[in-house]
């Protein structure tokens, strides 16, 4: 049986479902797969690179990329993929003998597999972006891709802002970008909201937005999924928002990592079984 042995390195992530994910993906297709957490804080890109080639040698194949490595650590590959080059941003690489070759941002296909799956070949509309960095930017270059007609961008960190806006404008010209000085004035008068930022995790309480704001627009994704139910999704539940999920992010990012670590595709059979067992497992974490 093929063995492989992959990681997730970041902070915050103890409650991650993607060891669950990938072992029992694994297993359905016949492969010997053992996934760990491993957690690391320090983003200084001069202690990532010696990191990264050391969990090499030690046999690591495949690594899914968090906070707060998401924007370096792409840079110590030689083969970025073009949506890593688009988005300066990596979540998942694979690892050769002498350290990363390859890096891919799959949160930017992921939520475009999830967005699919909610609204077909529907356009976003404007959307409202709150939260500029890794999978903020994802998902933003994601929706232009999609057909936005707008983008509203928020960060509590100016320049990230605007250097998202910049990326934006870059990879289509026809679509209408603004930097909002509030998070309450990017998301007015906006068809989607993107809750990008960390706010409302486990270890992060509370909302990126206020919630009187929120409740207008008709959709909404929070990246979010330790919890899936953060405040910010119970109050669109309650105004009738059609939501996509953090959970349905990390489904479709998840599908994406696996098959790029295996080169085995999974079956549709195979996505059902492994969506309602790891929806099974978040309940169950979080009572």
């Amino acid at each position: 049986m093929t063995s492989y042995q992959l990681g997730l390195v970041g902070s915050g992530i103890d409650r991650s479902l993607s060891p669950a994910f990938h072992e029992m993906a694994g297993e359905l297709v016949g492969l010997d797969v053992s996934y760990e957490l491993i957690p690391r804080d320090s983003s200084d890109p001069a202690a990532l690179e010696p990191f990264l080639r050391q969990l090499a040698t030690d046999g690591y194949q495949g690594l899914n990329i968090t906070v707060p490595f998401k924007a370096s650590a792409w840079q110590t590959v030689t083969a970025p993929s073009p949506e890593v080059v688009a988005t300066g941003v990596a979540n998942t690489l694979l690892l050769g003998p002498e350290g990363p070759s390859r890096a891919f941002n799959t949160d930017f296909s992921g939520f475009i597999w999830a967005y699919h799956r909610q609204f077909g070949a529907k356009a976003p509309g404007c959307v409202a972006v709150l939260g500029a960095g890794g999978v903020g930017t994802a998902t933003a270059v994601a929706l232009v891709d999609l057909g936005a007609t707008a983008m509203r961008i928020f960060d509590v960190v100016p320049e990230r802002s605007y250097e998202l806006a910049r990326l934006l404008r870059a990879r289509n010209v026809d679509v209408d970008v603004v930097v909002a000085a509030s998070a309450e004035e990017a998301v007015d008068s906006v068809d989607g909201l993107v809750n990008g930022t960390p706010v409302g995790m486990h270890w992060k309480p509370g909302t990126p937005v206020d919630l009187a704001a929120v409740g207008a627009q008709s959709w909404i994704f929070d990246a979010i999924y330790s919890p899936v139910e953060t405040p910010l999704m119970i109050r669109a539940a309650a105004a009738g928002m059609t939501r996509i999920t953090g959970f349905d992010l990390f489904l479709g990012q998840a599908i994406d990592a696996f098959e790029i670590f295996t080169r085995r595709s999974l079956p549709p059979p195979v996505v059902a079984q492994l969506e309602t067992s790891m929806e099974v497992l978040e309940r169950v974490r979080g009572i």
